[in-house]
């Protein structure tokens, strides 16, 4: 796969698995990211704290205004951050909020909008039948589970095949029923 090409595929399902995370899947895990935020807010205020504090002390600031600022920033993005995809949770995931995350991407990925997922496979409307076959052969290669180089990515290379897999199946159905390609 070219480079550029495998570059804009990994971008589109970034921008999808953001989407689906944020639409589907984290609602449905509101208790362990509750938890999960409480964790980053006082350990991102706490860092970005000391950060603060020292910038303050090396500029001689009495009033010590960017501790205060550097904390609140800190604390903001640090509770913030079980709200984007993580892949190392999901690697330490339960087998129930593994099989629950992937049937939510499995659910998302077969409905997508047909542009969205040629984009998932590097592809435009008027890529024929052909181009699909040689872009699904690409990303099963790259992507299949018994590609993953150990045990810990194998749940991530599983996840994105699957995603991959219910795009695919959408994009054939609409080649069979001649909705794709399109011209223009």
């Amino acid at each position: 796969m070219a480079k550029a090409r495998k570059n804009a595929t990994d971008e589109a399902f970034r921008r999808f698995l953001r989407r689906t995370w944020r639409n589907d899947v984290a609602p449905l895990l509101k208790d362990h990211q509750a938890s999960r935020r409480k964790k980053g807010a006082r350990l991102g205020g706490r860092v970005a704290g000391a950060t603060g504090l020292a910038v303050d002390s090396l500029f001689h600031l009495k009033g010590r205004p960017f501790t205060r600022f550097m904390t609140t920033m800190g604390a903001s993005f640090g509770a913030m951050l079980p709200d984007v995809w993580d892949w190392k949770w999901f690697r330490v995931a339960g087998k129930a909020a593994r099989r629950l995350t992937e049937k939510c991407v499995r659910m998302a990925a077969a409905e997508l909008p047909e542009a969205d997922a040629l984009e998932l496979f590097g592809l435009t409307e008027a890529a024929s039948e052909d181009d699909l076959k040689s872009a699904w052969r690409e990303i099963s290669k790259r992507w299949h589970p018994d590609k993953a180089p150990d045990d810990e990515t194998r749940s991530e290379h599983h996840l994105r095949f699957v995603a991959y897999q219910a795009a695919h199946d959408r994009l054939r159905a609409a080649y069979e029923s001649k909705r794709l390609p399109r011209d223009g």
